[in-house]
């Protein structure tokens, strides 16, 4: 009688063995292995796209690669996100594409900004150009199958509008520009700008022409001396870089609140000064909506041969304190 219940219960502790192995094992290896999975994913997946920018833009390409990644399962994609890991290791634009020729990924989305105007197109192992689509600075010397960007007759109208409008239509506005190229997207921003602003009567405006973005802190420079005497109510920058120096030299002088700075782009500095009250405006691309058009475009390049070749995206307007 006991050897019966003794091999009666060798057997449920086998079975109840049995069913560990097989069911509740891989039942906890996949609930605490989600890493494993999705790694498994994406070696399944037909194709890479790659995610690039240079430093400084952290937060911006963080929302432009969800905003990809959104768009990936459709695809059959998967997309990574590739950024200088230091300041040391920032080596510009043509740095970021050349590590995607070695990778050889499918697409490329790029982030760009003023500087990128000569970069070279990446290729693959064979001297094919690996298809890029290029965000934020249209360059047109950039070999891109496709631009996201703004429309700059609008872009123009709009920052002298939100000028006018900070100043309650009377006050001093300095322009910085810093473009020393024949960019005709740029001349067009500068127009629209302009013309508007030469509408409103109670404004006077000035458009202060620097040879570079380093000129903006001259000692003895024309801008330097409008702030510190009270001279110019609200500067206006048209680059991320020409927002940050701005707001550090009204910083610097102890004007932050008195100057009003409306900048243009995402940056995290730029955003560190717009959560502080030194710049009291920026406008920027909605950067998740752009990485979900970009993707768009990037696969009706690859499965079709073509894509839209200029996209214009909705300009969004953050203000100090909201």
């Amino acid at each position: 009688m006991l050897r019966g219940i003794s091999m009666l219960v060798s057997v449920c502790i086998a079975v109840l063995f049995c069913l560990f192995v097989f069911y509740f094992v891989p039942l906890i290896t996949s609930s605490g292995g989600g890493w494993a999975d999705n790694s498994s994913d994406a070696e399944d997946r037909r194709y890479h796209v790659l995610v690039v920018g240079k430093q400084g833009n952290e937060s911006v390409l963080r929302q432009i690669f969800e905003g990809a990644q959104e768009e990936a399962g459709r695809y059959d994609c998967v997309v990574e996100l590739r950024t200088p890991r230091s300041l040391a290791d920032d080596k510009g634009m043509q740095s970021l594409l050349d590590y995607a020729s070695f990778t050889e990924p499918d697409g490329i989305i790029a982030l760009m900004d003023e500087s990128d105007a000569a970069v070279q197109a990446p290729q693959d192992s064979e001297g094919r150009n690996i298809p890029l689509v290029t965000l934020a600075q249209y360059n047109p010397s950039v070999p891109q199958v496709s631009y996201i960007g703004t429309n700059y007759s609008e872009l123009g109208t709009l920052i002298a509008t939100e000028s006018i409008s900070c100043l309650g239509g009377a006050g001093s506005i300095i322009v910085i520009n810093t473009s020393n190229s024949n960019n005709p997207s740029y001349s067009t921003l500068m127009g629209s700008l302009t013309n508007t602003l030469s509408g409103s009567s109670g404004i006077r405006a000035e458009v202060l022409d620097l040879p570079s973005q380093e000129a903006i802190s001259s000692s003895g420079g024309r801008l330097r001396k409008a702030i510190a005497s009270g001279e110019v109510d609200l500067i206006v920058c048209l680059s991320p870089e020409v927002t940050i120096r701005t707001a550090q030299l009204v910083a610097s002088l102890g004007r932050s609140g008195a100057v009003r700075i409306i900048g243009l782009g995402e940056n995290d500095v730029a955003d560190m000064y717009l959560k502080k009250g030194t710049v009291t405006e920026l406008l920027s691309i909605d950067s998740r909506r752009t990485g979900k058009t970009a993707m768009t475009e990037l696969f009706e390049y690859i499965r079709y041969g073509y894509a839209n070749n200029y996209i214009t995206t909705d300009v969004k307007v953050r203000r100090s304190g909201e």
